[in-house]
C-alpha cells in the first residue's frame, strides 16, 4: 500500500483498542483490492480514544478529512450526540458503530452490527425470514440482534438471560419496532431451554460466555443442545477462541455451528460501503483475521 499525501483515513476508536484486528483486515483487503484497473487509497488506523476525549477526537477526524470513523466500546451510545443524521439502523438500536463523514459537513451515524451479524449467517446458509430464534443474553449484543432480527421478519423470538427483567426491556423495544413479532424473555435455566430449543431453529449466544481468556466456560449445559431440531444452527458472536465450548459442542451434536468472526468482517465491509463506496472481500479479511488469531 503506498501511502502519500491523497491517502484517505478510515480509523477505529474505542478505549481499550490495542486488541482490535480491524486495521490489520482492513489494510489487507484495501490491499487487494488495488489493481492496474481499480485503486483506493484508503488506510485503517486504530486510535485509543477516552471517554472524556471523544467529542474532541470526533470533531478533530472530521476536520483533517477521514472518511469516517468505525466506534467500539464505550462509545456506541455516546457518539448519537455527535451527529447531525442518524440512520435507521442508528435509531433502531440507540447506538452508533460507524460515524461517516459526509462530503456536505454532516455527521451520520450508522449501527451496522445486527446487519453484519446476519450476513455473516446468510453466509452460512442459515434462513433468518419465518425462523424461529432463541438469544442467550440481556445485554447490548442481545439488544442489538434482536432488533436487527426482527426487522429481518424472523417468525419467532427467545430471549434468555440470568436476569429476566434485563431481557424484558429488550422484549419491550422489540414489541414497539415490530407489534406483530411474538417475542417473550424467559430466565436462562433447564426447564426453559427443555421448552425454547425442540422449537428453535437459530439458537444465538450474545454474551462474552466463553471468550479468551475463560475459553471454558459456555452459556449452555452441552447436553441440552441435544433438544434443537437436527436442521438448526448455532451462532456464537465470540470470536476469540474461533471454536468455542458452544460451537464444539453444537459440532459433536452435527448441527450447523457459525462462528462470531463474520460479524467483524462484515463490520468492515459495511464501514466501505458507506465511507468510501468500496467492496472489500471478505474472503481476504477472513484470511488474514485468522493467521492474527493463530499467531
Amino acid at each position: 500500500m503506498m501511502i502519500n499525501a491523497s491517502t484517505k483515513m478510515l480509523a477505529i476508536i474505542g478505549d481499550p483498542i490495542e486488541h482490535s484486528l480491524t486495521p490489520c483486515i482492513q489494510n489487507a483487503a484495501w490491499l487487494d483490492l488495488n489493481s492496474p484497473h481499480q485503486t483506493c487509497n484508503v488506510l485503517n488506523v486504530a486510535f485509543h480514544v477516552a471517554p472524556k476525549d471523544l467529542e474532541s477526537a470526533v470533531r478533530g477526524a472530521q476536520k483533517m478529512g477521514f472518511l469516517g470513523l468505525m466506534v467500539t466500546i464505550p462509545h456506541k451510545e455516546k457518539v448519537l450526540s455527535l451527529c447531525d443524521e442518524l440512520d435507521i439502523s442508528a435509531q433502531d438500536v440507540g447506538a452508533s458503530n460507524l460515524l461517516h463523514f459526509r462530503s456536505d459537513g454532516a455527521i451520520v451515524g450508522y449501527s451496522s452490527d445486527g446487519w453484519a451479524a446476519i450476513k455473516s449467517l446468510e453466509e452460512e446458509g442459515v434462513q433468518l425470514e419465518n425462523s424461529r430464534v432463541a438469544i442467550m443474553g440481556g445485554g447490548g449484543g442481545a439488544r442489538s440482534l434482536a432488533l436487527c432480527l426482527a426487522r429481518a421478519k424472523i417468525g419467532h423470538l427467545r430471549l434468555l438471560n440470568r436476569t429476566v427483567e434485563r431481557a424484558e426491556k429488550i422484549v419491550q423495544e422489540v414489541k414497539t419496532l415490530c407489534p406483530e413479532l411474538d417475542v417473550l424473555a424467559l430466565p436462562a435455566q433447564k426447564s426453559t431451554f427443555e421448552a425454547v430449543l425442540p422449537e428453535c431453529d437459530v439458537l444465538i449466544n450474545a454474551t462474552s460466555i466463553g471468550m479468551s481468556p475463560q475459553v471454558e466456560a459456555i452459556p449452555i449445559n452441552p447436553n441440552l443442545l441435544g433438544k434443537l431440531p437436527v436442521h438448526a444452527a448455532v451462532y456464537d458472536i465470540v470470536y476469540n477462541p474461533l471454536e468455542t465450548r458452544l460451537l464444539k459442542a453444537a459440532r459433536e451434536k452435527n448441527l450447523r455451528a457459525v462462528d462470531g468472526l463474520g460479524m467483524l468482517i462484515y463490520t468492515n465491509v459495511r464501514a466501505a460501503q458507506i465511507c468510501a463506496r468500496a467492496e472489500l472481500s471478505s474472503a481476504v479479511m477472513r484470511r488474514e483475521a485468522l493467521a492474527a488469531l493463530n499467531n
